[in-house]
């Protein structure tokens, strides 16, 4: 198959790792890593004693003991200790051997001496002109740095474009590795940049993924099954994750790897010509998991102002706890040394938040985001224990909505489709949106300027763990079935925008009960919007009665409503009303979508004919999807019953 024919069939979602006949070990239980294995060289003629013995220890703490022989200056305070378990009993991770107290360093590392992966380092030293991949890896980060100087305060960064050089750099190495570890001659492997990189960092790529495969007989720790996006299959996106946030976030991250990889390929291809595309494409699937589950923020400020992405061995091992992390890793270097910083020199150092005890593993927060989020990213999703942020959507324009609620239809005009709002909605989704979201920015502004204007001061917010994602108004889009009603004529799945909403949940009712506070600001964030969209709907219905369809939608109108200065009608109660439906709307397409799954899960494991591991990693994307289900479901009971009390 073409290069070009593989990426554009990853567009549309057939994953190139199909084609290799691999397989592939029992499904991790929510380990922080989409995948963390090594490549098995087959070629064990070339390898002498040395490295057979090393190949049979696992990658991580072959990575764990090196990397600390190498690097006089690293401390491990003695307290600590790496662990290698089965992915069913959590994979990788750092557990406390003895007593640990609050404030304690448990791991320093000087990031010169431990082998740090970074764009700029790499690239900076690279000479131009020698390697294609390279060369063009350069042109891009060239122009990232520059966007970022040039961008106006306030601007979003454009985080995908540096994580994806990021990406082809790791791909890049692991790929030169790769053919330097089972070359026959030495004249097989091009001398250069790459190979001395690749032979400087050969343990930490070896710490990361290439290909996806069977535990050996001699190591079956080796090498977990991979469970980010990526690896699923079409069937598994476009039912498991039917209805869901994560659907959308997976389409986007498979589209967009498509599309860099058909960047990438003549690059690629002239520096790897030797090797199989499938294999090319397969390093560069497992780049992007690496690169998405364990690199850091380089929040010194050495790449693109402080935007740049760093992979750090070592400390990348420590899992995931968003609810009681008990370690933080905070980056250590002279003040007002510049030159140490763009050097790549300096510390970073783990702290404990918390005693920890004997036995307990070591917790870092990755930085929150909702359930989808950190399965796009991370490839698990968090068990609940006591509680925690959480966000759900909600339909701005839920799918019962009709034109002429107070009016029975008449059999002609339910047949001519005259008073459903569906297909006048899809033709004029885009308008309405920016609509909604522009009545919110002036209604903002009118609060803000009434409260100048009165010489009111504003109270001081009382400080919360609330995250700064939930305080800006965010509006995304799904996809729902075509009503019955428009089916026929229309049989396409709409769009609907949806307002996401995110609040504290609770494992227990008592726990959520006590979070109220949160609920309650939960809704007043996003009134605004639904009053918005609540005036539009009441023009639309008044435009359909008086007999003028094509009336456009006054946008002064929404914003008067946004702002609750329209004093005719009581907003407010539009807009609850409204989110009573959309949230009513919601609950009812993730349970009917979640039953669709299970229905599919269960005819796909008969019809088709699957081995063991592939009922077991078909078993555990399922799991996972339904886990993103409930957290959403979760949030839209919890803020259900908080609407009841304001009714």
């Amino acid at each position: 198959m073409a290069w070009r024919t593989l990426a554009a069939a990853l567009l549309v979602g057939i994953i190139a790792q199909k084609s290799s006949a691999l397989s592939f070990s029992p499904p991790s239980q929510r380990t922080h890593h989409a995948s963390s294995s090594c490549l098995y060289f087959s070629r064990a003629v070339k390898e002498n004693e040395q490295h057979q013995n090393q190949q049979q220890q696992h990658s991580h703490s072959l990575l764990w003991e090196k990397t600390l022989e190498v690097a006089p200056d690293s401390y491990v305070n003695p307290a600590i200790d790496l662990a290698i378990r089965p992915p069913e009993k959590g994979g990788t991770g750092i557990l406390a051997v003895d007593d640990v107290k609050k404030d304690t360093v448990v791991l320093c590392l000087p990031l010169e001496q431990v082998g740090m992966i970074d764009a700029a380092s790499i690239l900076d030293s690279a000479p131009e002109g020698e390697d294609a991949v390279f060369d063009m890896l350069n042109v891009m980060w060239n122009k990232q740095v520059a966007s970022e100087k040039n961008k106006k305060k306030g601007e979003d960064t454009q985080e995908g474009k540096r994580l994806a050089v990021l990406v082809g750099i790791i791909a890049h190495l692991q790929l030169t590795r790769y053919k330097d570890k089972t070359a026959w001659t030495a004249n097989e492997v091009k001398e250069g940049h790459a190979l001395e990189e690749s032979r400087r960092l050969g343990l930490f790529l070896d710490a990361m993924p290439l290909l996806p495969q069977q535990p050996t007989p001699n190591n079956p720790l080796q090498h977990p099954f991979p469970t980010h996006f990526l690896y699923w299959d079409d069937d598994e996106i476009e039912q498991l994750l039917q209805g869901t946030m994560a659907q959308t976030k997976a389409r986007e991250v498979r589209a967009g790897v498509g599309l860099v990889i058909r960047e990438w390929s003549a690059a690629f291809l002239k520096e790897h010509s030797s090797m199989k595309q499938s294999e090319i494409l397969n390093a560069i699937f497992s780049a992007f998991t690496a690169v998405l589950s364990r690199s850091f923020g380089d929040e010194a400020g050495r790449d693109l102002d402080g935007a740049g992405r760093m992979l750090v061995p070592l400390v990348d091992m420590l899992n995931h706890d968003s609810e009681e992390p008990n370690v933080s890793w905070q980056w250590h270097v002279g003040e007002g040394d510049e030159e140490k910083i763009k050097a790549g020199r300096g510390d970073i150092a783990v702290t404990t938040l918390k005693d920890v005890k004997k036995g307990e593993e070591l917790y870092k927060c990755y930085g929150w985001r909702p359930a989808w989020d950190i399965a796009s990213s991370y490839g698990f999703v968090p068990r609940l224990k006591k509680e925690r942020w959480e966000c759900s959507v909600i339909p701005l324009f839920p799918a019962v909505l009709d034109l002429a609620p107070d009016v029975i239809a008449t059999p002609n005009q339910i047949s001519n489709d005259e008073t459903s709002l569906d297909l006048l909605l899809e033709s004029n989704y885009s308008v309405l949106v920016k609509a909604v979201l522009a009545a919110v920015d002036a209604a903002n502004e009118i609060e803000a300027r009434q409260n100048t204007d009165s010489g009111s001061e504003i109270a001081s917010k009382v400080k919360t763990d609330r995250p700064a994602q939930l305080d800006r108004l965010e509006v995304v889009s799904l996809f729902r079935p075509p009503p019955a009603l428009t089916a026929n004529d229309f049989p396409f799945a709409r769009r609907q925008p949806c307002v996401v909403v995110g609040t504290k949940i609770g494992a227990s009712d008592q726990i959520t009960s006590s979070n109220q506070q949160y609920h309650r600001e939960a809704l007043k964030k996003v009134l605004p919007a639904y009053r918005a969209a609540a005036s539009a709907i009441a023009q639309l219905r008044l435009n359909h009665k008086n007999g003028d369809s094509s009336s456009s939608i006054q946008a002064s109108q929404m914003a008067m409503a946004a702002a609750s200065l329209d004093k005719g009608t009581d907003w407010d109660e539009a807009a609850l009303k409204l989110i009573r439906l959309g949230i009513n709307d919601r609950i009812q397409t993730i349970k009917g979508d979640g039953k669709a799954a299970s229905t599919w899960l269960a005819q796909s494991t008969t019809v088709r004919r699957l081995d063991e591991i592939s009922l077991q990693h078909r078993q555990f994307r399922a799991d996972m999807s339904s886990d993103i289900r409930e957290a959403e479901l979760n949030v839209l009971h919890t803020l259900y019953n908080e609407l009841n009390t304001l009714a």
